[in-house]
């Protein structure tokens, strides 16, 4: 009896181990996510409403468009703001990408025409 137990020991442990592998495996696979906050200031909106929880690496790409009588300024918290005009420019709209790498709290900037 006590060499069968014996015998049966390694094979558990074996058991266990290669069990316990595999969880740690999908764990270490699951992505990382991040919260995404977008704001607008007065004057303008930005679309789509991207504002939710985002897998680590993924780019989101917003556009900021003013409304009658504003003029877009300025991001703040994109991969782009050091860029001119923070944005890649279209006619009365500005577009930049955000990476989720952290969680990101982004706004962008309108002023009134004078």
């Amino acid at each position: 009896m006590k060499k069968g137990m014996l015998l049966l020991r390694p094979i558990f442990f074996l058991i266990f181990f290669a069990c316990s592998s595999e969880l740690i495996d999908e764990e270490s696979t699951t992505p990382r996510q991040y919260k995404l906050t977008i704001k607008a200031s007065e004057g303008g909106t930005i679309t789509p409403d991207a504002n939710g929880m985002y897998n680590e690496g993924a780019t989101i790409t917003v556009t900021a468009s003013p409304n009658d009588g504003y003029k877009f300024m300025r991001w703040k918290g994109t991969d782009n703001d050091n860029l001119p005009y923070g944005c890649w420019a279209f006619p009365g709209k500005c577009r930049t990408a955000i990476t989720m790498n952290s969680d990101r709290d982004v706004k962008a900037f309108f002023e009134k025409i004078k």
